[in-house]
């Protein structure tokens, strides 16, 4: 049987993926918003949307003369970003379901602003589809990422996947920072202020700068779990027996606490340049 496609586990994360919003995403997105430093008129495109952190930031930026266009291939994450717009009263967002590396062109000098939360890494060809993406903005505009930064998550992440491999058996994937002979991993690649200016200037952007944003999040049961559940690490769970996953949400928390974890490391590195 072969696994999930990324749609799908982040379709069935909706549910989850607000449970983090307060405490992860909102407040990355916040700080991705004010960094690109929106002003009011702007035009904004926001890739890889999500559940609309970052899109509704910069909505009440922009206010009601500018104009956000959100995209995200994960209709029910959209389904969810539009609902919370309509319930915030903003009605500047014009959320799209969409293949991001596919979006057309504009005609009338293109956006001021781009941003992407947690999303870059995700895509298939991460250096051309954001060479591509450059060209949507005008020149002189701006575009900003919120990515991981250095280890964050590491100890978290690798532990679930070692609970994960104990229960079913399987090996367990290769995390992004293990040793390899191929290409390092797209999240590697940009995890620190130096690496992530230098990617922006070798893509052809100008003026990068970033910083990080420090987000450490109290290990609570219903935090860590909800994390699972509302990111990407879900599909390690596709195919599984609802005991099963029962089962490996209780030895994965009472490893946590063994461990003795008592904060959940979700450091972001917020990263901004120009388009020449």
């Amino acid at each position: 049987m072969s696994g999930p496609s990324l749609a799908d586990i982040f379709n069935s994360t909706s549910p989850d993926f607000d449970t983090v919003t307060p405490l992860v995403w909102g407040p990355a997105g916040e700080a991705l918003v004010d960094e690109v430093g929106l002003s009011p008129g702007d035009r904004v495109l926001d890739v890889c949307a999500g559940t609309g952190a970052s899109a509704l930031a910069a909505a009440r930026v922009v206010g009601p003369q500018g104009s956000v266009v959100a995209v995200d291939f994960a209709a029910d994450l959209i389904g969810r970003a539009r609902a919370a717009a309509d319930a915030a009263g903003l009605r500047n967002i014009d959320f799209r379901v969409d293949d991001v590396t596919a979006l057309p062109g504009r005609d009338d000098g293109g956006y001021d602003a781009l941003i992407c939360g947690f999303g870059v890494f995700f895509l298939p060809d991460m250096d051309d589809t954001v060479r591509r993406l450059l060209t949507l903005l005008r020149p002189g505009g701006r575009l900003g990422f919120a990515v991981w930064h250095g280890d964050a998550l590491y100890d978290f992440v690798g532990t679930f996947y070692t609970e994960v491999a104990r229960m079913t058996g399987a090996e367990p994937p290769p995390s992004p920072r293990d040793p390899s002979d191929g290409p390092p991993h797209p999240i590697t690649r940009i995890d620190t202020v130096d690496k992530i200016t230098g990617w922006l200037a070798a893509l052809g952007a100008v003026g990068a700068s970033a910083s990080v944003l420090t987000l450490r999040v109290p290990r609570t049961d219903e935090f860590s779990w909800s994390m699972v559940l509302g990111s990407g690490m879900r599909g390690a769970l596709h195919g599984m027996e609802p005991q099963t996953v029962a089962d490996l949400r209780d030895v994965f928390l009472r490893r946590l606490a063994d461990d003795g974890m008592s904060e959940v490391r979700c450091d972001t590195l917020i990263a901004t340049a120009r388009r020449p």
